[in-house]
């Protein structure tokens, strides 16, 4: 399985977090323009806001960006890849009606206890 597969379903999981906390400065952006339009008929934010959030919360994700960067790829073929080019607020409305849940939850990494001296 490849990395990119293997961090799919944290990735979508992170930026549906991300979209849904910033959603109203992010609206205020697509309406502006700052869109592309999704297969599923809805918009998204450009490829660079969506790989910008998203390797802010996936630390493994930075690493390859960098290297993307480097060789000029086109954002939107990696919000491709990883399984991100759909409609972020679709989304949100399509997990909040299965079973009356919104989206997955995020689980934070657990404490670790500080050594004491």
């Amino acid at each position: 399985m490849s990395f990119f597969e293997q961090i799919k379903p944290s990735v979508k999981t992170k930026w549906l977090d991300y979209f849904e906390n910033n959603q109203d400065w992010l609206k205020i952006l697509m309406d502006r323009g700052e869109y592309v339009a999704t297969p599923d008929g809805g918009r998204r934010p450009q490829g660079s806001v969506i790989l910008g959030a998203v390797s802010a919360k996936e630390p493994r994700l930075a690493e390859s960006l960098y290297l993307f960067s480097l060789v000029e790829a086109n954002f939107d073929t990696i919000i491709d890849v990883l399984g991100l080019n759909f409609d972020p607020l679709m989304e949100l409305k399509n997990l909040e009606g299965k079973d009356g849940n919104t989206k997955p939850l995020i689980t934070p990494p657990s404490k670790m206890a500080l050594p004491t001296e």
